[in-house]
């Protein structure tokens, strides 16, 4: 599978080709300047000579990485995840408790995302706009992450810490609830408080008593 790091699209692909060679490691350089960047104002009070400063370059430099603020933008956030994704396999590795993990991993996602609207808004412009790239690059990534919950998941159910269920309508119910806490969150709402939340609901439901009566009309998960 072609590395992610092509989620800039095949505009950011012809620029950084054009003229002398790329410079090893500028790309990651910029990428982790723009990160600090956009982690510390709007995205609408960013200017690309802003992260140009950060990282040291030119700003036709980034220009010719990164065709548009919008592809820079995406791209730091890319960035962001695969330092995530390491962060998340370490939970997995390191916390022995499915219960604990759950609440480490989706504490983890939050707090990256928290506030993060425009992602989305962008992810979904631009699948319309250029081809999908960005769309399909966050579709492999979300696929990581849920299989570190699927993993927990299964774990909790074989040390029978949790019901019987199917485990990717599960999965895919955590990832919708933690979506949907960002997505409409309060003002005095904090990634912590809402990631245990989730959790408690989605680990003991709103019912006064948990019955197994649907997961048995189901069949087998």
């Amino acid at each position: 599978m072609a590395k992610i790091a092509l989620y800039a699209g095949e505009t950011q692909r012809k620029h950084a080709g054009r003229g002398r060679p790329a410079t090893p490691g500028l790309r990651e350089r910029i990428l982790d300047a723009a990160s600090e960047v956009f982690g510390e104002q709007p995205f609408h009070q960013v200017h690309v000579a802003d992260v140009a400063r950060k990282a040291k370059v030119a700003k036709g430099t980034v220009y010719r990485y990164f065709p548009t603020k919008e592809a820079l933008y995406l791209a730091s956030l890319f960035h962001g995840m695969e330092q995530l994704q390491a962060e998340l396999e370490t939970v997995s590795r390191t916390q022995p408790d499915p219960r604990q993990r759950l609440e480490a991993l989706a504490t983890q996602l939050l707090e990256f995302f928290w506030g993060r609207d425009l992602f989305f808004l962008l992810l979904h412009r631009s699948e319309e706009q250029q081809g999908g790239l960005h769309a399909r690059a966050w579709r492999a990534r979300r696929q990581k992450f849920a299989q570190l919950i699927a993993a927990t998941l299964e774990e909790g159910i074989a040390a029978a810490m949790f019901r019987r269920v199917h485990v990717p309508t599960a999965t895919e119910a955590l990832l919708g609830m933690l979506r949907g806490v960002h997505r409409y969150r309060r003002p005095d709402d904090t990634p912590q408080r809402a990631a245990q939340a989730v959790l408690d609901l989605f680990l003991h439901g709103v019912a006064a008593t948990a019955p197994d009566s649907y997961a048995n009309t189901r069949g087998k998960p």
